[in-house]
């Protein structure tokens, strides 16, 4: 299903281009605007922010990961 008009992204592309960054050790955390850079493009309008930022942050197809928001969340309060 097409997420980004303006861009024409799928959730399958955003999806794909949010694990790729997971999986680099030295990759960014996936922001809906570093996703949008590494698929080689930036965002116009906006208005599709709400879905990519849940698309992006969904688990992990595996089903035993936890999603982005839970791993930062968790990470925060290790320092606590």
């Amino acid at each position: 299903m097409i997420i980004c008009s303006c861009n024409v992204l799928s959730d399958a592309q955003l999806r794909k281009a949010a694990d790729e960054m997971r999986a680099d050790p030295n990759g960014k955390v996936p922001t809906p605007g570093a996703v949008f850079r590494h698929l080689g493009c930036r965002p116009r309008c906006g208005s599709c922010f709400p879905a990519v930022i849940r698309i992006i942050h969904e688990d992990a197809e595996d089903g035993g990961s936890q999603s982005g928001y839970a791993r930062l969340k968790a990470a925060g309060n290790r320092g606590r």
